[in-house]
């Protein structure tokens, strides 16, 4: 029998979806992170997010399919000058999502979540610091994996 992915351990899309939904709550009433996602919910953003973490952990490639891939979440990063403080308090309300949201709490899935977490809005950080027309990738959605070497560097 082979080991499920992280999505299928988290409980797929559904449990993703949910994931979603309590996170970019909390971007839109923490008083941080709503200087980069606004005060005015926007629904289709926590559909994006759970279609997005999906592909990462080697669930269906939706976000590749209906949102444009990994160039276009650069894009939707960039010029917004995310700050170190934002950057560490969206991982802080990923992590509280998660818990209310009843993700495992196994302890190596809450690693690689965390290490996928720091990975990820380091990037998001630093392209924000680019102009939209600086950006460009043909890269693939990066799948982050349960072992390490089976995760972008």
């Amino acid at each position: 029998m082979s080991e499920p992915t992280i999505y299928e351990f988290i409980g797929g899309q559904d449990a993703l979806r949910r994931l979603a939904e309590a996170h970019y709550r909390r971007c839109v009433t923490d008083p941080v992170l709503s200087q980069v996602f606004g005060t005015e919910p926007r629904p289709e953003h926590a559909v994006h997010l759970a279609d997005w973490l999906g592909e990462v952990f080697e669930g269906p490639a939706t976000y590749t399919a209906e949102h444009g891939g990994h160039e276009a979440l650069l894009l939707h990063h960039a010029g917004k000058h995310i700050t170190e403080e934002q950057r560490a308090a969206f991982v802080t309300a990923f992590v509280e999502a998660a818990d209310e949201t009843g993700v495992p709490d196994d302890p190596h899935l809450r690693a690689r979540l965390t290490s996928y977490l720091e990975w990820g809005t380091r990037i998001a950080k630093d392209v924000s610091e680019a102009d939209a027309s600086d950006i460009s990738s043909s890269d693939p959605v990066p799948t982050w994996g349960w072992r390490e070497d089976q995760s972008p560097a």
